[in-house]
């Protein structure tokens, strides 16, 4: 019935049922299109609608670069041949020539990583001020697994945390994180419209940490994005990280980036780090994007494989990652020297 009325591409964004004082059973049904917002004109020189221009001329230098059409002239400007060797080593780890330019004479140092347009977020000081962290991201980036992994970390070492979600349409979607709320003895609360909120703050009042899971989304039907936004305003949220899985494909990245752009993400994440040879990406990413990135994750273990991005902790991914290759490259060898 939805889509004869709104044709094939329309979604069903929640559905509720109610009972009349008959006792005949009535079903609300909300649903809508995906579409394009096109943006408003703005004369306010740092509105939503500038930054998403800045951030459309971002996406397109890098996604140019991306096929290192110009690589050759940037290699020809590096120095010498060790810094050269940093710019190969980097284009192979998937980072954009124009960032690999910028990157490569710390690189060949092995130094920490210094790019005047990437940005670190500031870790948190939960002793001082209490956090409330919302992630959001695409399907399947990892974002239930990324918060029981906080979660269970900061519990240990003796924070007080609380959980909730916003992911109430999919199948299971709470399951997980209420299990791990009952095995950490949080509160775990569930959000399905603005009047679950006021108690669930109530219950979350004395924790040091709120972590809050919501529904994944994609680049071709986000109208569930916009649906959870009308919740996110009233969660008081100190941080709205955009959690981006490094086993994305790389333009696939880029366009989410483009629709996030102008929601309010403060900073960006990474997971499945181990699921990537090309751990480069999430460089064009956080500079495409201009937000600060913070935590990063590395695989299934709770609460390890976890940790907070830095220069020097970038740096180092990128050198290993680079190693293992080369250890992979020498082992194919061998292997085919044996064979022969």
């Amino acid at each position: 019935m939805v889509r004869q009325d709104l044709g094939p591409d329309a979604v069903i964004l929640d559905r509720t049922e109610s009972k009349l004082e008959s006792g005949e059973s009535v079903w609300n049904v909300h649903a809508a299109l995906d579409f394009e917002e096109m943006p408003r004109a703005k004369t306010i020189k740092d509105s939503p609608v500038s930054n998403l221009e800045a951030s459309m001329q971002r996406l397109e230098k890098i996604a140019t670069s991306l096929g290192n059409r110009d690589a050759e002239d940037y290699r020809n400007a590096m120095p010498n041949k060790t810094v050269r060797d940093a710019f190969n080593h980097l284009l192979g780890l998937g980072v954009s020539a124009v960032n690999a330019f910028e990157l490569a004479e710390d690189y060949a140092k092995q130094a920490a990583i210094n790019m005047p347009t990437l940005t670190w977020s500031a870790r948190l000081n939960l002793k001082k001020k209490k956090e409330v962290l919302l992630f959001s991201g695409a399907s399947g980036a990892g974002k239930t697994l990324f918060i029981a992994k906080l979660a269970t970390y900061y519990s240990l070492k003796g924070v007080s945390v609380a959980l909730m979600s916003t992911d109430t349409n999919r199948m299971g979607g709470t399951a997980v994180l209420s299990s791990y709320a009952a095995i950490l003895g949080v509160p775990f609360s569930l959000l399905h419209q603005q009047e679950d909120i006021g108690q669930a703050q109530q219950e979350s009042k004395s924790a040091q940490l709120v972590l809050i899971d919501t529904e994944g989304w994609n680049n071709r039907h986000a109208s569930g994005l916009r649906q959870q936004m009308l919740l996110w305003d009233d969660l008081s949220c100190t941080r709205k990280i955009l959690l981006m899985s490094a086993s994305m494909d790389e333009s696939d990245g880029l366009a989410m980036l483009t629709r996030a752009s102008g929601l309010g993400f403060t900073d960006i994440a990474f997971s499945k780090l181990d699921e990537t040879s090309r751990p480069g990406k999430i460089v064009n990413w956080a500079e495409a994007s201009r937000m600060p990135m913070s935590y990063c994750s590395f695989g299934p273990e709770v609460p390890d494989q976890i940790g907070w991005l830095t220069p020097k902790a970038l740096t180092a991914i990128l050198i290993k990652q680079y190693k293992q290759q080369l250890d992979e490259q020498e082992l194919r060898k061998q292997n085919k020297e044996m064979i022969a």
